[in-house]
């Protein structure tokens, strides 16, 4: 029993979902004009640096728990940390929402952000490898990099499936 407990037992925190957990914070407490402090209380955390150990890859006492995932969801509203932890075990997460439309100029700023976000994968990649070593650090900005590159990428393809198209045949009886 006690090998059980021992830490090194313990699953590693899954770095991409840290960084998801993290956006969703970041975005809510900018929209809503609060502080990582006054967010962390909210989830019932006595402050901001006891959140920010939870969300450390490097913090193996700290983790987030289910509950506080579940509570930080239902603040933010944002699902991302969901969807990524459906497609860490091959799932896919269908939303019960109704679908919105998105306009051509959406999608267009949508597509550039996507563009600045791989240009910024490409290029943190590049340099890492520029010497044939990679170090742990460069690894992980790769990999932060490459989190980010690939959340814009899936919001790009989820703008173009709400996209919705005009028909040729529509334009043809004006």
């Amino acid at each position: 029993m006690a090998e059980y407990l021992h830490i090194g037992n313990k699953r590693q925190k899954e770095h991409g979902l840290l960084v998801t957990i993290n956006k969703s914070i970041v975005k809510y407490c900018k929209k809503s004009n609060i502080d990582k402090t006054s967010f962390a209380i909210k989830i019932g955390l006595a402050s901001e640096n006891s959140l920010l150990n939870k969300l450390k890859k490097s913090r193996e006492d700290t983790d987030i728990t289910i509950t506080e995932l579940i509570h930080i969801t239902e603040i933010t509203s944002n699902y991302e940390p969901l969807k990524y932890l459906n497609e860490m075990f091959g799932f896919v997460m269908v939303s019960s929402e109704p679908e919105e439309d998105i306009t051509v100029e959406q999608l267009n700023q949508i597509t550039d952000e996507a563009q600045i976000e791989s240009n910024e994968f490409f290029a943190v990649t590049k340099i890492a490898n520029k010497d044939k070593k990679i170090s742990v650090e460069e690894k992980n900005n790769m990999l932060k990099e490459g989190m980010e590159a690939l959340e814009k990428l899936k919001e790009q393809l989820e703008a173009i499936r709400k996209i919705k198209p005009f028909d040729l045949e529509d334009d043809e009886d004006e």
